[in-house]
């Protein structure tokens, strides 16, 4: 099956959705009361009779099961359950220079360019890229950067600055064909990635911001939409699934690496997914971020930021060092 078939064939939800007759909705409705009832005993009894797995919380668990009697529901009545995915899902994690105290206006800079591919058709991750990248503003980073992310003075030094390295990855893109023969689209765990890290970068080199870094899947935001749970960091998405971190936390592949362990399991659990925040361009506002003598650069702000799926919403702001802790501001 090529690429663009898988995508025709899974791209749909809410036409799905008012495709089905009422009666198959109630009785949906009343399967989801009755495992609603359910205690943890009787999920994972009903999930082994299944053959489903049974890792994971007790709501995680639910959501699993629902989604298994609702398309086995769908199937009696021949109707097709239809998800939104794509073919590809390439995860990001950066790592940013950053200080204990950032100010408002510090111009992080991307010292670790990770990504890894995941095959939906597979149901695994294919491949990775990995590079550092040199500062130039903040060249010498601080005590505090460097024991975070376990990126040392010379793995900075030794590498390529940014215009380098992207490009790099985009030949990465171009040899698995992604955004050509094969559709993908990002994710990362929040918007700060794209929308603070990347587009920030983008600003200090000088150069465009790439077309894949516009629209991507938030999986935090997923994750609580999907599982009808608060945001939660990457560590405890994981707790919820069953899983266990693996590597070191702040190396931006293996938080990558882990973003994708989710992913798989949220497509195993029959989740769609699918883009849900976006940037474009607003030319009403503008902020600054200072650098060294006197210049300036924009930087992106709130305005720039559009949540797809809604648009009275709250977005979720964080700075490289505090990950772990989520402030939100409520936008206009």
């Amino acid at each position: 099956m090529s690429s663009m078939e898988q995508k025709s064939r899974t791209y749909h939800s809410d036409e799905e959705s008012k495709s089905i007759p009422e009666a198959v909705k109630k009785e949906i409705l009343k399967l989801n009361l009755q495992i609603n009832s359910f205690n943890t005993n009787d999920l994972v009894t009903q999930l082994q009779k299944c053959h489903l797995s049974t890792d994971g919380k007790p709501d995680i668990l639910r959501k699993r099961l629902k989604n298994h009697y609702r398309n086995k529901k769908l199937a009696t009545h021949n109707i097709l359950s239809i998800r939104k995915l794509f073919p590809y899902y390439v995860i990001m994690d950066f790592e940013a220079t950053c200080t204990e105290n950032n100010p408002y206006d510090y111009p992080h800079e991307i010292i670790e360019f990770p990504a890894v591919l995941v095959n939906t058709e597979k149901m695994m991750i294919s491949d990775h890229f990995q590079s550092y990248v040199k500062p130039v503003i903040n060249s010498k980073l601080s005590e505090f950067c460097i024991k975070l992310t376990g990126i040392t003075q010379e793995m900075v030094d030794n590498a390529g600055e940014f215009p380098d390295v992207l490009e790099q990855f985009e030949a990465w893109l171009k040899h698995h064909k992604l955004g050509t023969r094969n559709k993908y689209v990002v994710v990362t765990d929040g918007p700060w990635d794209m929308r603070r890290f990347l587009f920030g970068q983008c600003k200090i080199s000088g150069i465009p911001f790439p077309h894949f870094g516009k629209k991507w899947v938030n999986i935090a935001k997923l994750f609580s939409s999907s599982y009808k749970c608060k945001r939660m960091r990457l560590q405890l998405m994981l707790e919820r699934l069953g899983l266990e971190f693996e590597g070191r936390p702040h190396c931006g592949l293996d938080d990558a690496t882990n973003i994708a362990r989710v992913l798989l399991q949220m497509i195993n659990d029959g989740i769609s997914i699918e883009p849900n925040e976006e940037i474009h361009n607003n030319p009403h506002w503008h902020a600054k971020i200072k650098i060294p003598n006197n210049k300036s650069i924009n930087k992106i702000s709130n305005d720039n930021f559009q949540d797809i799926e809604s648009k009275n919403k709250e977005v979720p702001i964080m700075d490289q060092h505090t990950k772990n802790n989520i402030a939100t501001l409520s936008l206009p």
